[in-house]
C-alpha cells in the first residue's frame, strides 16, 4: 500500500513539475519533492501502527478435553469414529460392567448380613448380661464352699484334696466371667458406635456400596460437550486404566488469539472492530470485533515454576509467552470474537490481523486495503517443489 501512495504521489509530481510546469524545478522544490514522501511515510506509518495495529501471528484455537475413565476395565464398546461430531452427554464407550456389578452385590449382601447383626446385639448384649450374674452366683456359692472346705480341712474333718477342687472351680468361674464382661463390652462398644446417627460399621458398608455403584456408573463414558473427536484409536477389548487419556475432543467454540508488541495496543479497546485475513481462507476476511488483551506475560509473572526466576513450569491462566518462540517473546496477547457466533474457522489456522482504534477513522481505509490485499496473496503457495 505505501508504495502504491508513492506511485501516486510520484505520477502528480510528474503531471504538475514535468508535463505541465505548473511548478518549476529548482532547488527548493527538489528539497520539498524529496522530503515530503519520506517523512510523510514515516507519520503515516508511525500512525497506522498505532492507531491501527496489525500483526502477522494470529492463532485460531479450540479447546479440548482429553476423555478419560476413572475406573480400570476393558473396553466393551466404542460408539464413536474419527471426526465424528458429538452432542454433551452422548455414549463414547462402555467398559465391562460385570466386575462393578459382582461388587456391588457382594457389598448389598454384607450390608444386609451387618443389619442383621447389628439388630442382635441387643439380644447378645442381654444374654451376657444373664451368663455374668449366672456366672457370679457360682463365684459366690463356690466361694461358701471354699470357706466351709476351709474350716474342715483345719478341723481335720475333711481332706485338702476337696478344698484344692473348689478353689480351681473358683479361679475358673472368675476367668469366666472377665471373658463374659469382655465379651459385653466388645458387643456394647460396636453397638453404641454411630456415625451420623447410625452404626459405623452399617455406614462404612453403605459408603463402601455408593462408591461401588458410583465405579459402575463410570463405565459408561460420556461426552462432557458438544464438539468432535479428531483422532479414535481406542479398540474394542483393549485395557483402560484410570485417568489414562482414551481420546480427545475438541470443543466448538473457538479462540481467536493475535500476539502484538507491548506498545501497540495503547489506543485501542474492548470492542473495537477486527479484520482478519487467514491462510486457509484465500480471499476472505474475517470480521471479529476485540474482546480483550490479556496485560501480562508467563515470563513476568515471579514464582518458583517459571518466568523471572527461571525453571520450565507455566502459570496457570497465563499463556506461555517466554522464549519457546523467540517471535512471541514478551509480546501481549489480544482475544478476537467472531461477528458470526456460528462462523467455523479451521482449527490452527494462522493469518494477519488489524484492530481498527475510534482514532484518526480514513487511516482505517489503508488498513482494509492492506489486509485484503493479504487475503489476496495467501492464493499463492511459493514452493519450488
Amino acid at each position: 500500500m505505501l508504495e502504491l501512495l508513492i506511485g501516486i504521489y510520484a505520477g502528480i509530481c510528474w503531471l504538475l513539475i514535468k508535463k505541465l510546469k505548473w511548478i518549476p524545478w529548482n532547488f527548493n522544490t527538489q528539497v520539498v519533492v524529496y522530503s515530503l514522501p519520506i517523512f510523510g511515510s514515516i507519520a503515516l506509518i508511525l500512525s497506522l501502527n498505532y492507531f491501527c495495529p496489525i500483526t502477522s501471528d494470529v492463532k485460531v484455537g479450540n479447546r479440548s478435553v482429553d476423555i478419560t475413565t476413572q475406573t480400570l476395565g476393558r473396553v466393551k464398546k466404542v460408539y464413536v469414529k474419527t471426526n465424528q461430531e458429538v452432542k454433551k452427554g452422548d455414549t463414547l464407550f462402555t467398559i465391562d460392567p460385570l466386575p462393578y456389578q459382582q461388587e456391588i452385590e457382594s457389598l448389598e449382601a454384607q450390608l444386609n448380613n451387618m443389619k442383621s447383626t447389628v439388630s442382635s446385639y441387643n439380644s447378645d448384649i442381654d444374654a451376657s448380661r444373664k451368663n455374668i450374674a449366672s456366672l457370679q452366683s457360682q463365684l459366690d456359692l463356690s466361694n461358701k464352699r471354699i470357706k466351709q472346705y476351709q474350716e474342715l480341712v483345719n478341723a481335720g474333718a475333711a481332706n485338702k484334696f476337696d478344698l484344692e477342687q473348689a478353689m480351681s472351680t473358683s479361679q475358673d468361674l472368675q476367668s469366666r466371667i472377665s471373658a463374659a464382661k469382655a465379651q459385653k463390652s466388645s458387643l456394647e462398644t460396636k453397638y453404641n458406635s454411630n456415625y451420623n446417627g447410625e452404626n459405623a460399621s452399617v455406614s462404612e458398608l453403605k459408603a463402601k456400596l455408593e462408591q461401588a455403584k458410583w465405579n459402575l456408573s463410570q463405565t459408561v463414558v460420556l461426552a462432557p460437550t458438544d464438539g468432535f473427536i479428531p483422532n479414535v484409536q481406542l479398540n474394542e477389548g483393549a485395557i483402560i486404566a484410570p485417568f489414562k487419556s482414551a481420546f480427545v475432543l475438541i470443543q466448538k467454540q473457538q479462540s481467536i488469539i493475535a500476539f502484538f508488541s507491548q506498545n501497540e495496543l495503547e489506543a485501542v479497546k474492548n470492542g473495537d472492530e477486527v479484520e482478519i485475513a487467514l491462510k486457509t481462507a484465500p480471499g476472505k476476511v474475517v470480521k471479529a470485533k476485540l474482546e480483550y488483551v490479556i496485560d501480562a506475560t508467563s515470563q513476568g509473572i515471579m514464582n518458583n515454576a517459571g518466568g523471572m526466576f527461571g525453571g520450565n513450569g507455566t502459570t496457570a491462566g497465563i499463556p506461555d509467552t517466554a522464549r519457546q518462540l523467540p517471535e512471541t517473546d514478551g509480546k501481549l496477547i489480544a482475544k478476537f470474537v467472531l461477528d458470526e457466533k456460528d462462523q467455523v474457522l479451521t482449527v490452527g489456522s494462522r493469518g494477519t490481523a488489524v484492530i481498527y482504534s475510534d482514532n484518526i477513522k480514513p487511516l482505517h481505509l489503508i488498513r482494509k486495503v492492506m489486509v485484503r490485499v493479504s487475503s489476496k496473496v495467501n492464493y499463492l503457495i511459493p514452493k519450488l517443489h
